[in-house]
C-alpha cells in the first residue's frame, strides 16, 4: 500500500514538475512488483482482488493528498512588521 501511495505522490510531484520522472518510474516498479507477488502466491482469489483494490485507493489518496496541500504560509509581516 505505501508503494501504491508514493507513486500516486510521485504522478503528481512530476507532472507539476517537482520531481524527475526517474523517481516515479522506481515507485511504479516497486508498486507492480508488490502487487504481483501477491497474485504469485496461489491462483487468483478474493484476497488478491482486495489487496488491488486497496492498492488503488492508495494510489488515489496519494494523488489527492499532494493535489490538496495548503500552499506555504507567508511569513514575511510576522519576521519584518512595519516600521512606522
Amino acid at each position: 500500500m505505501g508503494a501504491a501511495f508514493m507513486t500516486g505522490r510521485s504522478a503528481v510531484a512530476v507532472r507539476k514538475g517537482w520531481q524527475k520522472p526517474s523517481r516515479l518510474y522506481g515507485w511504479v516498479i516497486r508498486t507492480v512488483v508488490c502487487v504481483a507477488a501477491v497474485a504469485f502466491r496461489n491462483p487468483m482469489d478474493t484476497v488478491d482482488l482486495i489487496v488491488w483494490g486497496l492498492a488503488a485507493l492508495a494510489f488515489a489518496w496519494g494523488v489527492l493528498s499532494v493535489l490538496r496541500q495548503k500552499p506555504p504560509e507567508d511569513l514575511t509581516r510576522r519576521i519584518f512588521p512595519d516600521e512606522p
